[in-house]
Formats: C-alpha cells, structure tokens, sequence
C-alpha cells in the first residue's frame, strides 16, 4: 500500500510566508505535473516526518489535497543543515505506469574476499544511482553483492545487472564500491623506519668493533 499524505492548499508564496508556515509546524511543497498548473501546498512537519522521514525512494506518494487523490512522487526534499528539519517539498503526479527517473538508495551485500583474504578495505564510494523506472516498480533500495570483489578492484554500475524494467545511464559508469589497500598510520612508518636505522646503525658498530 502506498504511502498517504494529507496536504492543504496555500494562497500566499514568499520567503516571508514560507517562515511563517515553518514557525507554525508546516512545511511548504509544490506539486507539479497538473495539467491546470503547479499548486502551491502545505503539509504538517509532524505528518510528514511519521509517514516519510528521512527515506529517499518510496514509489508512490498517495496525496490527499482537501479531498482530490493524486498519485505522485516524492521529487525533492530541501532539509534544513543546522536542525535536520524539512524546509520544503516537491511533489511531481504521476500515473502508475509513467516512467520516471529517480535516486534510488544503494546498499552493499556480502563479505568481499578483497577484505577477508587480501586485508583491504571495502570503500562504498556511490550511496545512490539515479534509475529509470515505472512508476508504480521503484523500489526502496537497490542491493549489489561484493562477496568476490578482490584487492584493487572496482564494481562498477555497468557491470551490474539490474531488475528487469530498469535502466540506468552508463555515460560516466560510475564506481559503486572498490576495495583499497589498508592505510598505514604515520607512527608506525615512523616506528619501522626508526627501527630500521637503529638495526644499520648496530650493524655498521658492530663492523667497526670486528676491524678495531
């Protein structure tokens, strides 16, 4: 079952009603896609906050405008820096078979052998690829196995197989995860190369001691 919101209709815009609305628990959205004109809405912090939070792929958004049901999804969320607060909302309606591209959340699967055998590090460079999909199909996360990635190698998204009905732009083929050598700290060089020089330095005296 889709997620619902409930949304009211607002007749002010600014930067000033904008303020005012946050102050009083509202957070200010803007639905797109209708075939009048973009409407200008609000919806309750609390409301939002229960029924979404901070997830980023739904699929479809059920929304409740003072009675009028319109399928959508969530296009953009603007969150506020210092206090981790929702500033404002874009809708975008849709049918469910549109297709639509959105950011879809990446999660790593899988105990890579890069790690386990090799001693590296596994480095999660992309935590979401923007997908092309229907509608009504977007899922809430997408999962990528790196059990046989091995030391130095990259997985990128070309080499992924993703769930039929799905696409993705391969311009720039991205990296998705790599494992990478494990990093030495400064000290320890530090303590090996310092150790290093004392054992030279033990043996070129123990040299001078032999032809003394």
């Amino acid at each position: 079952m889709p997620v619902q919101l409930k949304l009211e209709k607002r007749t002010r815009k600014g930067s000033r009603e904008s303020r005012r609305l946050r102050r009083d628990g509202y957070i200010p959205g803007v639905i797109y896609g209708r075939k009048d004109a973009e409407e200008i809405v609000k919806i309750h912090r609390h409301h939002f906050m229960t029924e979404i939070g901070f997830a980023r792929s739904l699929g479809i958004v059920e929304l409740d405008l003072e009675g009028t049901t319109l399928k959508s999804i969530l296009k953009d969320v603007q969150w506020d820096s210092l206090t981790d607060k929702p500033v404002h909302i874009d809708f975008m309606t849709v049918s469910d078979d549109q297709m639509v591209t959105v950011p879809v959340p990446v999660r790593l699967e899988g105990s890579p052998l890069g790690v386990s055998i090799d001693g590296g590090i596994l480095d999660h460079t992309m935590y979401e690829v923007d997908i092309t999909v229907k509608a009504s199909d977007i899922p809430p996360e997408l999962v990528f196995d790196v059990s046989n990635l091995r030391l130095n190698e990259r997985l990128h998204l070309s080499s992924i197989e993703l769930p039929e009905g799905m696409s993705a732009d391969l311009t720039n083929d991205p990296v998705i995860a790599s494992i990478i050598p494990p990093k030495v700290s400064k000290s320890v060089s530090e303590e090996e190369e310092a150790e290093g020089e004392e054992a030279e330095e033990g043996a070129e005296q123990a040299s001078e001691d032999e032809d003394s």
